[in-house]
Formats: structure tokens, sequence, C-alpha cells
């Protein structure tokens, strides 16, 4: 639970704007302590955090609280992602196995993506733009919710084993910690960050989705990364990101990856193409030694 001022630090506005939407537009009923404060929950505050976000994005208060209060993940679905350039034909291909469910086409693209070539490459190239253009297809309503986690149940497969069958060049070198903040389970994108820092030679531990912040402290006080690698994919895991970043940053170097990193003040923004920023950073801390 969280106090109004501590959630008007997570979500980044006032606490007076905090309060009118709650009593002007009904956003949030936020629970009462015994000594009568305001106390907010996570999904309030998830509430809140696509609340600021719509309205930064130049909607009306009174518009995106309507739609907040109808279905909150319907009004984050509507910010708009970063466009990432794309003319491979793959990534329409990889949505038509989305609406058939053509599990042979899905696992020969994605076999001959990961057999040769630089994962830096595949990733940047087709394979995220594809994972965006999956999820705009749904959101037209293109493809179902069954279709979008097929595919990307693959995809998380496949990433999941090139980046196994990478070695580990060198154990005692630089060591990054990755992975994203409690409620966050969209993995793709720094599992797929990952895979391409461990193939230019970085010892990486992914810790995955959704981890808590006390253990993210308690994993790295024990482990003293060079880096710690997170993400904000999703207009929702905000408030749980700053909340991490705020906590790790006087730790060790914090980089941020994913479609929201620029709503997230501290840590060094990675930019929205994962490949070429893993090589950046492996070649920065190969440098560092």
């Amino acid at each position: 639970m969280y106090t109004v001022g501590r959630v008007a630090e997570l979500i980044g506005v006032p606490s007076t704007t905090l309060r009118k939407w709650e009593q002007r537009y009904g956003v949030v009923a936020p629970q009462r302590s015994s000594g009568n404060y305001r106390l907010y929950d996570d999904e309030a505050v998830r509430r809140l955090s696509v609340m600021r976000t719509l309205v930064d994005a130049g909607w009306s208060a009174h518009e995106a609280a309507q739609h907040v209060a109808v279905d909150v993940s319907a009004a984050a679905a509507e910010v708009a992602r970063p466009e990432v350039p794309c003319t491979d034909p793959r990534i329409q291909e990889v949505v038509r196995c989305a609406v058939d469910f053509d599990v042979p086409a899905l696992e020969r693209l994605l076999a001959e993506a990961f057999v040769d070539g630089d994962h830096a490459t595949t990733v940047d190239e087709w394979l995220l733009p594809a994972m965006v253009e999956l999820g705009r297809a749904w959101q037209r309503g293109e493809v179902s919710v069954a279709g979008e986690h097929f595919v990307s149940a693959a995809v998380h497969r496949r990433l999941a084993q090139a980046f196994q069958s990478v070695p580990v060049v060198n154990p005692d070198g630089p060591r990054v910690v990755a992975g994203l903040a409690r409620g966050s389970r969209h993995e793709l994108g720094v599992l797929a960050f990952c895979l391409v820092l461990r193939s230019r030679g970085v010892s990486v531990t992914y810790l995955g989705g959704d981890l808590p912040l006390e253990a993210w402290v308690g994993t790295v006080r024990l482990l003293s990364p060079a880096a710690v690698v997170i993400a904000a994919p999703t207009v929702e895991d905000l408030p749980a990101v700053r909340e991490l970043v705020e906590a790790l940053t006087p730790m060790t170097s914090v980089f941020l990856g994913g479609a929201h990193q620029d709503q997230v003040d501290g840590p060094e923004r990675l930019g929205h193409r994962a490949g070429a920023a893993a090589s950046a950073l492996a070649a920065r801390l190969t440098a560092a030694g």
C-alpha cells in the first residue's frame, strides 16, 4: 500500500492532481488507514499511471478517466508505441501465423532466423518489430488473444533456447543482471537484449519477469554487477519501474529499455533497437574491463 505522497512520486504528478482525479473523475477509490490517510494498492497505482500517460498524450482528463474506468488495459493499449521502421516480409508472415495458428511456418521462420547470422540483426530487423506489429494487429482485432499468445510463447521458447546455447566466454568478466520489475511480464524485449549481450561475450544473469523489489535489491547486493538492465514495456509497468530504478541507482549503473523508457527519469536509456543497444553496452563493458 502507498500513501498519496509516494504515489505522486511514482506517477510523476502532484498529489493535488491525484486527489482531483479521484474526487472529480472517480478513477480510483483509495482505502483509508486507521489515521484516515489515503492508501493506494498496486491496481490503483496502475490506473493512475495509465491516466497520467493518456493525459500526457493529449487526452482531456475527462476522456482519459472514462477510458480508464471502462477498461484500463484497453486504455493503455491506445497509447502509441514507438515506430520502428522495417520492411522485412517476415513481419507480416508472423502475423499470418498468429491468425492461422500455423505451427510449421512459425517454427520454420524462427529456426531459420537463429541458425545463421548475427543475433543483433535478427532481433532489430524483424523479430521485435514483428512482435510490435503483432500487438497492433491484436489491438485492431485482426489477431485473437489466443493467436497472439501462441506466437509470443513460441518466440519466448526460441529466444530462451538460443540464450542457453550461447557459451559464457568469460565468467570472470563484467556481469549484467537483467529482468523486469514487479508486475511486469512482457519478457521478449529484455530476453532478446540478453541474448545479444551474451553473444557478445558478457556474462548475463537473467531474472525473468515480475520480480519483487526486495528480490532485486538482494540479488544486486549479492552479485555486485557492473550494470542492471530493466525495461518498461507497458504504461502499467511505469510505477514499479520508477520504484526499482530509485532503489538500484545508488548500487550500480542502471540501464532502461522498453517502449515507455522515456517516461522514467534517472537511468541511462537504451533506445528502441535492442540488438544495437546490447552490442553497444557489451563493447562498453568489455572496454572498461
